[in-house]
Formats: C-alpha cells, structure tokens, sequence
C-alpha cells in the first residue's frame, strides 16, 4: 500500500473530499491510501475522524507517517508556500494542488526548494486532465495556430483552470500577455514566441455556475475544434490517475516549467490590467 498525507488549510473542502474519495473507491485498485493528515485552520466537524484518517498535531508528523504528500489548500494558495517550507525537506513526491501559489516570487521559492532537497513535485489544476480536451487532442491534425477558453470563477484562484485548457492545447512558451478586460471578467490574449496567439475569458460573478461553462477551442488549418467540458468528475479522475502514477514513477505529463508558466500567465495579466491592457512581457 503507498500511503498518502493530506496537508491542508481546512480540510473540509470540496478539493480533499474529492480525492479521498476517488483515491479510496474509483481507484481502490491502485492501492493507494490516505492515511494522515494536517489542517492548519480546522472548520466544521472532525473531518479525520469521517473519514477514517488519522489526525496528525504536526506536519511533520504526517511526513514521517506517509510514502507521498499531498499539499492541497485549494481555497488559500497563497498558504502553499509555508506548507511546502516543511514537506518539501522529506524528499519525499509531493502534488500541490491546482496552482504552486498566486505568487510568482513564492513559486519560484517552492520549486527552488524542489530542487535544493531532490524532491520530485508536481503541480496541476484538474482541468488540464478534462476528459474533453483528452478526447480532442488527438483530433488535431496539427500544431494548432491558435486556440481559446472561456471559464468562470476569481482570476486568481480559479483562472488557472481556464488557462490551463489553452496550454493543454497550445503548450508552454508564451512571451507576452495583454489583458484587456476588468477585473470581475478577464480578456487576455497571449502570444508565443512563435507568433501563434491564443485568448482566455474569465468572468466572475454571484451566478456565474448557473451560466457559465468552461468551452475551449483550437484551430488547425482552417478548422476549429470545440468542446465544452460537460464531465466535471471525469477530470478530478483524471487528475488522480496522474497523480497516482506521479507517486508511483515519479513522472508527470505536467513539467515544472508548465506550472511555473501559468503562475507568470495571471501575475502578467494583472500587470497588464494596471498598464491600460497594454502589451507585457512574461
């Protein structure tokens, strides 16, 4: 059994429910279990307890208790910093959850203590693993010439879903961002290096799950191709099996480069809102 810690701001979260459940049940076959965890701000009942995993009083304590780690926090990234400060030092793989941190210069501490304790980490939001874009990749007859997502949700918490879709279809090497929208509904295009751009539409709103879809398309010639994620289980599933696998081989589909770039993506795109929506450098 490959014995799994949740560390976390609170536990009670939709992000560590989620994956306790698909990792105990949907891929109870794998054989991987949860068997430790810390919350910093604990909320609601007693979680641990629910859900038959052991309380731990310090982080370190669930490092020394588990094979891998899970950082989640899905709901204070700007916490994954500190959290990471003290799991990282075990060299043991860890899965940040969704974004190293909304801060370019804690992303880059994180990965650099990656690297100073020869600690294998990775990081993805889930909806790089929807199974829309999976199924659609393929499709693609070519390098796309361009592509586009439309998301919802808080630019900083929620618009690395939506960016993650262009990336799952474009790849990395942006050089450049403009943001022309406001700050409750973004419009950035992005250009690589290449000259081939994309856009990303991210609106945020009291009623925005009731209207808004994640959509996201890419052309290749003078074809575009389209999907709307519909499947919203499916991509949390995909997610843990490539976490599973990352634990297991210490490989991932998502390199450090790619999660690094996305944190560079939504700090530009506020600089570029602070500049008029003028053209800025990555």
């Amino acid at each position: 059994m490959l014995r799994v810690g949740f560390i976390d701001h609170h536990l009670d979260n939709f992000h560590a429910n989620t994956f306790l459940r698909l990792l105990h049940e949907e891929l109870t076959a794998e054989g991987v279990r949860v068997v430790a965890a810390w919350e910093s701000h604990p909320v609601g009942g007693d979680w641990c307890a629910k859900h038959g995993v052991e309380r731990k009083s310090s982080i370190a304590e669930v490092v020394e208790a588990v094979d891998a780690l899970m950082v989640l926090a899905p709901d204070n990234l700007a916490d994954h910093l500190a959290l990471c400060e003290q799991v990282l030092p075990a060299g043991k793989p860890t899965f940040i959850d969704k974004l190293l941190s909304p801060r370019l210069s804690d992303a880059q501490q994180i990965l650099e203590a990656a690297q100073r304790y020869g600690t294998s980490v990775t990081c993805s939001s889930a909806l790089r693993f929807a199974v829309e874009l999976e199924a659609l990749r393929p499709q693609l007859d070519g390098t796309p010439v361009e592509a586009f997502a439309r998301g919802m949700g808080e630019w900083m918490g929620y618009g690395v879903h939506t960016i993650a879709l262009v990336i799952g279809l474009m790849g990395t090497g942006v050089t450049r961002v403009a943001d022309v929208g406001t700050p409750s509904s973004r419009f950035l295009a992005m250009e690589y290096a290449d000259g081939r751009r994309a856009t990303v539409e991210v609106r945020d709103c009291e009623n925005m799950w009731n209207v808004f879809s994640w959509t996201f398309g890419a052309k290749v010639g003078n074809i575009y191709y389209v999907e709307t994620v519909k499947d919203y289980n499916g991509f949390y599933l995909n997610l843990m099996k490539m976490v599973v696998r990352f634990f297991k081989t210490g490989e991932s589909p998502v390199s450090l480069q790619e999660a690094l770039e996305i944190v560079r993506l939504l700090e530009a795109s506020n600089r570029s809102q602070q500049a008029g929506g003028a053209w800025v450098s990555l």
